[in-house]
């Protein structure tokens, strides 16, 4: 569940969520967040490979951490 702050707020990332809505993942997955407004999926999901590829150059990187508790986690750079 995204909260309001977390919705789309610029023309790119209208885009990048029209993108993923249309590659089936849920719009209340999708989350733009903090100040930098990185995109994480659900609960730090991966995108697949087929996915990354039709947003093109929207994401500018992938950017992965481990958690001991909850394993890979995973966020994007949007382009601005």
């Amino acid at each position: 569940m995204r909260l309001e702050n977390e919705t789309p707020v610029t023309s790119v990332e209208e885009t990048i969520e029209n993108i993923l809505t249309n590659s089936g993942i849920k719009a209340s997955d999708i989350q733009f967040r903090d100040d930098s407004r990185y995109l994480r999926i659900g609960y730090w999901k991966q995108l697949d490979e087929a996915v990354l590829n039709k947003l093109g150059d929207l994401v500018i990187t992938e950017q992965s951490h481990y958690d001991d508790d909850c394993g890979w986690l995973y966020h994007y750079d949007v382009r601005k």
